[in-house]
């Protein structure tokens, strides 16, 4: 499940971000507002503190602003995730379970959707500081910290570091900025015969 909510993770110095900088979280919360929508390959790894490999998924994602995204993992196993600003849908098809959790409940544990999430009152619990074309994002009572890479506008990265050390890297391909996407994208029907796990 953790690998699933893929926030990826980078051991990035605080010297280099000592500073809790207020127009670098306005520029990063301006930067993504310019991607109303997108569309990608991914490729993620998560990482022992010593950068030892644990887990390696790929698949494919789309986003879609105020509050949508869905997630689908291809290899070594199929996992689909769909959010649609109030529920988040974790199918497992090897185990036959869907699990609903309530969105604004998961923006703590998955910083893609913070990335979605216009709400300030969110945007308030973070500090944001800026170096090149990276933004390191730090939950004020959290250990862990999110940096988000871009290519000009395009977002190409994120990586979250633990408190603990485990890092997980999501690397975005074939990204596609603003495409049209269809809304039905973002419903999930449970399959016949599938437990659920209702946690919202």
């Amino acid at each position: 499940m953790k690998a699933v909510w893929f926030a990826a993770v980078m051991a990035v110095s605080m010297n280099a971000f000592a500073s809790d900088n207020n127009s670098d979280k306005k520029e990063l919360q301006q930067l993504l507002k310019q991607t109303q929508s997108l569309s990608a390959e991914f490729e993620q790894q998560v990482k022992d503190e010593q950068g030892n490999v644990l887990q390696t998924l790929s698949g494919n994602m789309k986003l879609k602003r105020p509050a949508s995204l869905y997630w689908h993992t291809l290899s070594p196993d199929e996992t689909v995730m769909v959010a649609n600003g109030e529920k988040v849908w974790y199918y497992n098809p090897f185990v036959d379970q869907v699990t609903i959790y309530a969105q604004q409940d998961m923006v703590d544990n998955s910083p893609l959707l913070l990335v979605l999430d216009n709400n300030t009152n969110q945007w308030q619990n973070y500090s944001v500081s800026h170096v090149d074309d990276r933004y390191l994002v730090k939950h004020n009572n959290d250990a862990s910290q999110l940096e988000l890479v871009f290519d000009g506008n395009t977002l190409t990265e994120i990586t979250l570091v633990q408190a603990q050390g485990e890092r997980t890297e999501l690397m975005l391909s074939d990204v596609v900025l603003n495409p049209q996407i269809d809304g039905e994208q973002f419903t999930f029907e449970v399959p016949a015969g599938v437990d659920v796990d209702d946690q919202s």
